[in-house]
């Protein structure tokens, strides 16, 4: 009972408040990048894990992390030929042509690794991602061991599923293998699960077989109307859902991925926000506010206090302009003592230039000890989107 009472705040630091799957609650989803189709729709991802894959992962600047978020689209996809857009609820070719001779069949590696469906998900990650999104998702290191999928549990006359060494080698975006759609720890226990009638391919290689003159190379497939596993020539046409692991660490914040972050034109004064709160069982979408780069020249100068208003000098914010970049916002918040409980939030200037002044209406807000003020360069793009933001700067209000 007092679980379902629980409340959690609707912007949080980091991605602590975002959970990967679990037995009672099921799902957390997160919504990151967007279609390149016409209307730019955002993608919606189910967070598996927040212990990554099993794999080895690192950044953009060849740095190991630990931990990553794992993330499966919620909705298959594809596009068909190659360079078409991405759109959902449509097929692609694990091989668009018979690559019969470079099949290296002692390296069921080398299988995915030389296909279409791996060109198809770098096509993916370079036209669904903005720089900023691609810089955040992390390169996966893995081999699969070999695996008696839970389809052959009746019939152990069919071989398992081959060792795949190094078969994943640098992929920033990738199909799961067959143990990973079978895994209870991401929630595939059972055809429920599944998106109803829509197979979408994994990246293990399942068998060669000959019939006569003919050859053919079968990759897993998610068979979901019947649940489990199948295989399918590499010439058939199947839906994707491809996967990432994502750093963790380049997260400035999770917020509610509707309405969680409130964006408007700041008053002058501004008036910051205390931080609203919903049960804990309502808050199952999330969105991302991620560091970026090049705001890392934001800073602000000595403030100055004049009745209730605070006064913040900033420098190098990116510059509102209201056909080009009309989400631009300086904004601020508020956290404890530790840094980790964000009680208010605001946008509290509209950066005409790069350089100026902001207004904060201290009796909009409750400071209590140790409380601390930060303020930063963001851009604010609405429900759904990923958000880009400045490192926080703090404000030394005992000037």
């Amino acid at each position: 009972m007092l679980g379902l009472l629980k409340k959690i705040p609707v912007i949080s630091m980091g991605t602590e408040l975002i959970s990967g799957y679990n037995k009672s609650k099921s799902y957390h989803y997160l919504w990151f990048g967007s279609l390149n189709d016409a209307d730019k729709q955002p993608i919606r991802w189910r967070v598996l894990s927040k212990k990554g894959n099993d794999a080895f992962y690192q950044d953009s600047s060849g740095n190991s992390c630990e931990n990553p978020l794992f993330l499966l689209t919620e909705d298959v996809l594809g596009s068909f030929p190659q360079k078409e857009e991405i759109k959902r609820n449509v097929c692609i070719k694990f091989y668009n042509t018979d690559p019969d001779e470079n099949w290296d069949l002692e390296n069921p590696a080398s299988i995915w690794q030389g296909s279409d469906a791996r060109k198809w998900c770098r096509h993916f990650e370079q036209v669904c991602f903005t720089e900023t999104e691609r810089s955040s998702i992390l390169s996966t290191f893995k081999s699969d061991r070999e695996y008696r999928s839970k389809r052959d549990a009746y019939n152990p006359a069919l071989p398992p599923i081959k060792a795949a060494p190094n078969i994943l080698n640098g992929d920033k975006v990738f199909f799961l293998s067959f143990e990973e759609a079978e895994n209870n720890e991401y929630g595939f226990k059972d055809k429920k699960i599944y998106t109803a009638e829509q197979e979408w391919w994994t990246r293990s290689f399942d068998r060669y077989t000959e019939y006569g003159d003919f050859h053919c190379l079968e990759i897993g497939i998610v068979l979901t109307h019947f649940g489990g596993l199948l295989c399918a020539p590499v010439g058939s046409k199947m839906y994707t859902r491809p996967a990432l692991n994502l750093n963790h660490s380049q997260v400035l914040f999770a917020s509610a991925a509707v309405d969680g972050k409130e964006q408007g034109l700041p008053q002058n004064p501004a008036v910051l926000k205390k931080v609203p709160k919903m049960p804990e069982k309502k808050v199952k979408d999330w969105k991302l506010t991620l560091i970026e780069e090049k705001r890392k020249g934001f800073s602000v100068g000595k403030p100055r206090i004049q009745g209730n208003i605070l006064f913040v000098p900033f420098q190098n914010a990116v510059a509102y302009e209201p056909s080009l970049a009309p989400n631009e916002r300086v904004s601020a918040i508020v956290l404890d003592s530790g840094g980790t409980d964000l009680k208010y939030y605001g946008n509290i200037a509209l950066p005409v230039s790069p350089n100026g002044e902001a207004q904060i209406d201290l009796s909009s807000i409750a400071l209590e000890t140790g409380d601390r003020l930060f303020v930063f360069s963001e851009q604010c793009n609405r429900n759904r989107r990923t958000d880009y933001a400045s490192r926080p700067v703090e404000v030394d209000l005992n000037q």
